[in-house]
């Protein structure tokens, strides 16, 4: 049996995250049911589709009627909530990035318009239709024109929650909060949280195992190296602290020097301390030199236990932490290194 691993994790997070009760992939329909909408009512559905999305044939392309166009369906992962709410959604893992034969919006829109044809014959007028489509790779000029066929659907189908899920959305949407349940799923069936678990070993065996392979200095912490976050969190510092030191108010420097903020609010995972230390405090834990020499702005030392197996986590929480500052600063001289900051980690989660 082909399992798809971004089927598995749709999986997952339906059933974690969206906590739906009941969860399927590769959902199909069986012509042996009977329908909340008769054949006449299908064929005057899809003869408006035809008229308000496809007037040139190129997205129905051979679709000769309803019936076909049903008959044809299958749904990656469907899920239905305890209020009776039905989740549907297509995954879309392609490692180059978004690519169908044919021009990806028209191929996305004819699976979303047939998804929610397909929920609209068998389900009852008051059920809440959620349809998704989620891809961790999608490139800018492909983007554009799916976010436009999304804006249309929500205008032409408002009673349907339409979710477009892509690139950062779909780590910060998805993957983190499916991530986030593993700890606690013990269903051996899921294939992404014993994958996700598996790596989590993995990592946790690679810090015990001592010093092969890993590039360690003596105290354990990673070295860096152009493939490696700490420049990247070295240079952001300078902007933050330095460049333009008031991108950060007092609660802001208060938070970042407290462990427990940056470990639950930020999601930093360097050893339990905090990302910043004043000079009084100094670098120094248990005699051991948790933080780089170099004194920022004059008052603060930086963490340097940043690990290779938190590489991305890290990353993924930095780029959040960054974006949040940027939102929240509009209009400051510092917003265009922000946004640079924003672009170096996003392409290091990429390469990782």
């Amino acid at each position: 049996m082909k399992i798809e691993i971004g089927e598995s994790l749709g999986y997952s997070y339906l059933r974690h995250v969206k906590q739906c009760w009941l969860v399927q992939v590769n959902w199909k329909a069986s012509e042996h049911w009977a329908k909340h909408m008769t054949d006449a009512e299908l064929e005057a559905m899809f003869a408006a589709m035809r008229r308000k999305f496809d007037p040139d044939g190129s997205v129905f392309k051979k679709t000769r009627d309803a019936a076909q166009f049903l008959r044809q369906g299958e749904i990656d992962v469907l899920g239905v909530n305890q209020n009776g709410g039905v989740h549907a959604m297509e995954v879309a893992f392609h490692e180059g990035g978004l690519n169908y034969g044919g021009g990806v919006a028209n191929r996305v829109l004819k699976k979303l318009l047939r998804t929610m044809m397909i929920l609209t014959a068998y389900h009852s007028s008051e059920t809440r239709f959620h349809i998704y489509f989620v891809s961790p790779k999608v490139n800018h000029s492909v983007q554009e024109p799916l976010e436009d066929t999304f804006t249309t659907l929500r205008t032409e189908y408002p009673e349907v929650e339409w979710n477009l899920i892509i690139n950062q959305d779909f780590t910060d949407q998805v993957m983190k909060p499916t991530l986030e349940k593993a700890g606690t799923v013990a269903d051996t069936s899921e294939l992404f949280m014993r994958s996700a678990k598996l790596l989590a070993l993995s990592r946790d065996s690679s810090e015990i195992g001592g010093n092969v392979g890993l590039g360690r200095t003596t105290n354990g912490a990673q070295q860096s190296g152009p493939s490696q976050i700490q420049p990247l969190v070295r240079k952001l510092m300078n902007t933050l602290l330095e460049d333009y030191p008031t991108l950060l108010n007092d609660v802001d420097l208060h938070n970042l020097m407290n462990q427990d903020y940056c470990k639950n609010t930020v999601g930093l995972q360097i050893s339990n301390l905090a990302l910043l230390r004043s000079t009084e405090a100094g670098r120094g834990i248990s005699d051991h030199s948790r933080y780089w020499t170099k004194l920022y702005a004059g008052k603060f030392y930086v963490c340097s236990e940043w690990w290779k197996s938190h590489h991305i986590p890290n990353a993924e929480s930095l780029l959040l932490f960054v974006s949040g500052l940027g939102q929240r600063n509009r209009g400051h001289q510092g917003v265009p290194a922000l946004k640079s900051h924003e672009k170096a980690l996003y392409d290091y989660i990429r390469r990782g």
